[in-house]
């Protein structure tokens, strides 16, 4: 009696969003293996995970899940894990924050919140003002919700400066998610890292 014929298979299409979480899955799997690495090999490769897994729900959505000013941050956990800066309440807050002054100083200048700096050819009077003032409301806001985190400044500045706009609330809901992203995924690393280099006795 014969065997009954095999359904021919095809291959799986992977999308460009599933070829980078497979690829984040196995950059996870080596920063968990080289967390006890010296710091010129694991900032580097932690930092890069961050960012791909922004980037990867970037590319699952269609929104701006990575933006600039997340690149900073990945390498602060990167580099400094355990500080009070790159805390998960320090990093959610503080780019909240960041988001919010920048927004409030568009608002309190006048500036048009749904235009951009593209559109505008450059940076006009108004939008200098806006942003030293939302970098200034920045660092005095932060300190008394305990969410000091510097590169919340550049959170700021991509909003009054008009390269991410709040006008949808879409965009903000992805601007937020980035950041958990990035602050849960490095709480992990910043975890793992600690226990690595406290069982070895210190970083190289």
């Amino acid at each position: 009696m014969s065997a009954p014929p095999v359904a021919p298979t095809s291959p799986t299409p992977t999308t460009p969003a599933a070829a980078i979480t497979t690829r984040i899955a196995a950059a996870g799997a080596v920063a968990g293996s080289v967390a006890s690495a010296p710091d010129t090999v694991w900032v580097p490769l932690a930092s890069g995970v961050l960012v791909l897994a922004a980037g990867a729900m970037s590319l699952a959505t269609g929104k701006p899940w990575l933006f600039a000013a997340l690149g900073p941050t990945a390498v602060m956990i990167a580099h400094a894990p355990g500080h009070p800066t790159t805390r998960f309440q320090s990093v959610v807050l503080g780019h909240a924050v960041g988001a919010a002054c920048g927004y409030l100083a568009l608002l309190l200048c006048g500036v048009d919140v749904g235009s951009s700096l593209g559109q505008l050819g450059g940076p006009s009077t108004a939008r200098v003002w806006a942003s030293a003032f939302a970098v200034v409301l920045t660092a005095l806001v932060q300190p008394p919700l305990r969410a000091w985190h510097p590169p919340a400044a550049a959170t700021a500045l991509l909003i009054t400066l008009g390269a991410t706009r709040l006008s949808s609330s879409r965009t903000a809901l992805a601007l937020l998610g980035g950041v958990l992203v990035v602050a849960i995924l490095g709480e992990w690393l910043q975890r793992a890292r600690l226990r690595a280099t406290r069982g070895s006795g210190g970083r190289g």
